[in-house]
């Protein structure tokens, strides 16, 4: 029997990280056996979403104690056993919860949205979302204006209708919001209230209501509170992105290539991690980081929402290129469903050191290329290279072509070439393997297989690769529900500039998005070319024989080129 684990830590683990455990731990085959049983479990479950966090724990319909393990078995009868804990979950309070953060990710989503309309708050970044004026003749009578408060309390305190502290205030002004002390006292603990001695004044700019930053202060509890004083209550905003986030926006870019409720694809730049890993400290350099600050919260409505979008898989931190990224629970299942049929499609675009070769019983066809299921372009007639390399004990095929030659001083062959490659299988490292061990022609600027000596001389730019292109079926659309919403889209939300378009036969809303190369491409190969030519024409190149430490950037340096601006 092949015992496959997945380990659930409730404060860390995606569902979509414990999936790659299990796929990295095993052969295809028994993998595929436990993602069906949790996608099940999953499916089972999205009426009671957990949207605090997205985990394993919350998927299965188990107790959510700290730490736990799932164990999933399979044998050769294919048969599955799934440990479902020893209490089960109670289906009543999930739903419960569910609805009660939707409810308020939603509202403060929708806040954000609108924050133009609020006044600002103190500090930066805070806005006052509700605001409550104090009466210019008091409180009168304050046992009488709320049962909480006592006679006691009034004569504890030493206040009086025109003298209170900010918590018996709160308490008077909004009894809903503030039925206790300890209600009233945590807000104030926690830095939402403000307090504006006077009444506010109108700014010239928007012809709202403004908070006077001269004449505010953050209400704490001993805080006194007179006749015609304003108390506002506020909130951070985030600028229209997901709401709940207290750190700063990464300092790189990660622009969003397409966007919708459920999904969206990401271009990542090289030299950033997908997310940071045990024993590495990546600190706020990570797409995982980046998203909340990049993406649109979906809107109300939404299906089994995820309180933070999560990467469905991952490009190496030296590659660039598209990244797809779930909001949903549906959405993130069906997109590792998709990874798991090999029903997306990526493309990548490279340089390689040299002229790789290209033997005749190697080369297929467009027609062959299509039919090992890669996206090619049917209409174009042209040859294709195949590298059925096994790697790792595994299968692991490539399909690639040259796109063009570019001489080079310093590259194997004097001959750089561009290629474009296209993955079948998506093994460790498959890409970079295939090109270095099997056409001895290892892509520009890879540390690990390029086999230093001089071909180091070409690292300066970090590695030149770029997932460029990707096609899949859309995760939500081709649901019953989601085709039916999708027919009824305006034209231009439809088709998104025809990224989004029906398959062939009619029946399934595909996604096509692709990207221009990094500008770092171009610039090689023409600087490469360029040396080249003033050589052969006799110019004095030794003033560039030290390119690469001034002029190139490392990969490494995380957008260094954004940096440096």
């Amino acid at each position: 029997m092949k015992v496959l684990q997945v380990f659930v830590l409730i404060n860390g683990l995606t569902t979509m990280n414990a999936f790659q455990s299990v796929f990295r731990s095993s052969g295809r085959p028994a993998a595929a056996i436990a993602f069906e049983k949790s996608h099940q479990l999953l499916i089972r479950n999205l009426s009671y979403p957990n949207t605090n966090r997205l985990n394993c724990g919350n998927l299965i319909g188990t107790s959510s104690s700290h730490h736990f393990t799932r164990l999933y078995s399979s044998s050769a009868s294919s048969e599955t056993d799934v440990d479902e804990g020893d209490k089960p979950l109670d289906y009543t309070t999930t739903r419960y919860i569910a609805k009660r953060d939707e409810e308020e990710f939603f509202s403060d989503a929708e806040k954000d949205e609108d924050r133009i309309l609020y006044p600002k708050g103190k500090p930066e970044g805070f806005y006052v979302i509700k605001q409550y004026n104090v009466p210019d003749e008091g409180f009168g009578d304050l046992a009488a204006s709320n049962e909480a408060i006592t006679e006691q309390e009034v004569e504890r305190l030493g206040i009086n209708g025109k003298n209170v502290t900010l918590p018996i205030a709160l308490m008077i002004l909004d009894k809903e919001a503030y039925p206790s002390f300890s209600r009233a006292r945590k807000s104030c603990r926690k830095g939402y209230i403000m307090i504006h001695r006077g009444p506010l004044a109108v700014s010239e700019e928007t012809g709202l209501e403004s908070f006077d930053s001269e004449i505010c202060i953050r209400g704490r509890v001993p805080d006194r509170v007179f006749p015609g004083d304003v108390i506002g209550y506020q909130v951070r905003l985030h600028g229209g992105f997901y709401p709940g986030f207290q750190t700063t926006k990464p300092p790189f870019d990660l622009p969003v290539v397409y966007e919708d409720d459920h999904f969206a694809i990401v271009n990542k730049p090289a030299g950033v991690v997908c997310y940071s890993q045990r024993k590495q400290s990546h600190g706020m350099m990570t797409v995982r980081a980046a998203l909340p600050f990049v993406l649109k919260p979906p809107k109300r409505g939404t299906l089994a929402i995820i309180r933070r979008p999560v990467s469905v898989h991952r490009l190496d931190k030296p590659t660039s290129g598209l990244l797809l990224t779930a909001k949903t629970k549906p959405a993130m299942v069906e997109l590792t469903r998709q990874f798991v049929d090999r029903r997306i499609r990526k493309s990548y675009t490279a340089i390689v050191n040299g002229i790789p070769s290209e033997p005749v019983e190697t080369s297929i066809s467009t027609e062959q290329a299509l039919q090992l299921g890669v996206d090619v372009n049917a209409d174009e007639n042209v040859s294709w290279q195949h590298i059925d390399y096994t790697l790792d004990e595994k299968s692991a095929e490539t399909v690639w072509r040259p796109l063009r030659y570019v001489k080079s001083l310093k590259a194997n062959d004097n001959t750089v070439t561009l290629v474009e490659l296209k993955p079948k299988t998506g093994r460790y490292h498959q890409l970079r393997r295939h090109m270095a061990w099997v056409r001895e022609c290892p892509l520009v600027g890879d540390k690990a297989y390029d086999g230093g000596g001089a071909a180091m001389s070409l690292r300066g730019r970090g590695l030149f690769l770029c997932s460029n292109k990707v096609s899949l079926e859309h995760p939500y659309y081709n649901t019953e529900v989601g085709r039916k919403k999708w027919e009824n889209l305006p034209e231009e939300e439809k088709y998104q500039n025809g990224m989004l378009r029906l398959s062939e036969d009619g029946e399934v809303v595909e996604v096509h998005a692709s990207i221009d190369l990094p500008e770092k491409f171009e610039s090689f190969m023409k600087n490469e070319e360029s040396r080249f030519e003033r050589l052969a024409a006799g110019d004095d190149l030794e003033a560039e024989d030290n390119l690469g430490a001034e002029d190139d950037l490392g990969e490494d340096d995380i957008g260094a080129e954004k940096l440096i601006e």
